[in-house]
């Protein structure tokens, strides 16, 4: 970091490689798109490469990069929401209509689930399930208090328990929490 920070560049591809993967399946899963998730991964790490003067040393930098990588996915998927939004008032603009159906049509129906499900309520999903992270990391990714991310953990896992696709995913957790 304090190579990059003082002007080498190419001391930023070890911080890539290191990090690229995760950042891509957190995109994935919170997007559901990979090509939106390909496009966001070189994105986060562009913002991050040109506001590293502003990374302070006394929070991770994992947890300072999934703070980019949450914020431009929201960007994202509150741009979409506006686009179906725009669509439903102005039905006879079909443009803003039909990319949301290529959107939809793009993935297969293996993660529809997480669609219904509110983007902060995904990312908390995703950092805790697919990524495996502990609530005081997501809190300090999110700064939010760990108890707080707890109860809305608990809450959102009594919603999803109905749903078959889920029970996988709260089985990797619950072995998380053992481990």
């Amino acid at each position: 970091m304090q190579r990059v920070k003082q002007g080498d560049p190419e001391a930023f591809e070890p911080i890539i490689e290191r990090f690229q993967q995760r950042i891509y399946r957190y995109c994935f899963f919170m997007l559901g798109n990979r090509q939106e998730a390909e496009d966001a991964v070189q994105d986060i790490f562009f913002k991050a490469y040109r506001l590293l003067g502003s990374y302070r040393e006394q929070r991770t930098f994992s947890a300072w990069l999934y703070k980019i990588a949450a914020n431009h996915c929201n960007t994202l998927l509150s741009k979409r929401a506006r686009a179906r939004l725009f669509s439903f008032l102005h039905p006879n603009e079909t443009h803003a209509a039909s990319a949301e159906q290529d959107y939809l049509d793009s993935e297969g129906t293996r993660w529809d689930w997480l669609r219904e499900i509110p983007a902060q309520d995904r990312t908390l999903l995703v950092l805790r399930v697919i990524d495996g992270h502990s609530f005081e990391e997501i809190g300090r990714m999110l700064g939010t208090k760990p108890a707080t991310l707890r109860k809305r953990f608990e809450r959102l896992k009594a919603k999803l328990n109905g749903k078959p696709e889920m029970r996988e995913a709260l089985l990797h957790e619950r072995r998380i929490e053992l481990q």
